[in-house]
């Protein structure tokens, strides 16, 4: 499994579920001075591995604002929420990265969501040192301090909040706690048939072989400062 501190969870097939193409006309950025990134990792390998805990996390970990991470969608999507917003990419390979980015009125909040081969991340930080691009963050009155996923993942909370929410972290240190988790689940009829329409000329046993279920990775990293949290960054993806 491809993953940013190494996971080790099995291998992934290389039917994915989600996809983000970059659009044309997307603004550029060659550098990596996305500190924030976890997909730009993979410009930097790591031997790290951590063995992820054997269980789906709730959905709504991964809702904000009714974005779903994972579910298959467009930066239309997002513009219907929190208004225009550039796209920006970066990287090429396995560090390509799509992202758009938005900032709270009083300038100190970010909101980031960001597209990989097969991962969506949603980012939310506060603070922290500028990059190559952040001028392309588009404001909006929907971000702010209080933004939160539907389980109540926001800014500002203590790691003790967190872990009510998310459990036991299988790396903390005083300033992170890390959560990873991989499991298998059996594809919705929904995306089923999107995946049919895409591969008509696969015969039924192949097809059924390949697609009734779909392997899952999460990696959620949360960082604190002052014992609060300053940086939520939450990956999945889903793959055949």
């Amino acid at each position: 499994m491809r993953c940013f501190v190494i996971c080790v969870a099995g291998i992934l097939s290389t039917f994915a579920l989600t996809c983000s193409a970059a659009s044309q006309g997307s603004p550029t950025r060659s550098d990596s001075s996305d500190w924030w990134s976890l997909i730009r990792r993979e410009e930097f390998p790591s031997s790290e591995r951590i063995t992820p805990e054997n269980r789906q996390p709730a959905e709504t970990n991964f809702q904000i604002a009714g974005i779903t991470l994972g579910s298959p969608f467009d930066f239309s999507d997002i513009r219907t929420k929190y208004g225009e917003g550039a796209e920006v990419t970066r990287g090429d390979a396995a560090s390509f990265r799509d992202q758009m980015c938005y900032v709270s009125p009083s300038g100190d909040v970010h909101l980031i969501f960001e597209f990989g081969e097969v991962e969506s991340v949603l980012y939310l930080l506060q603070g922290g040192k500028g990059w190559n691009g952040a001028e392309l963050c588009a404001r909006s009155n929907a971000v702010s301090k209080n933004s939160s996923t539907a389980s109540g993942l926001r800014l500002g909370i203590a790691p003790e909040q967190l872990r009510s929410i998310l459990g036991n972290p299988v790396v903390a240190t005083t300033e992170k706690l890390i959560y990873c988790f991989g499991y298998r689940i059996k594809t919705s009829p929904e995306a089923l048939a999107k995946s049919r329409k895409d591969y008509p000329k696969m015969s039924d046993a192949e097809f059924a072989k390949n697609f009734e279920y779909a392997d899952g990775y999460v990696y959620i990293e949360a960082r604190f400062s002052a014992g609060k949290l300053n940086l939520l960054a939450i990956s999945k993806s889903e793959t055949y």
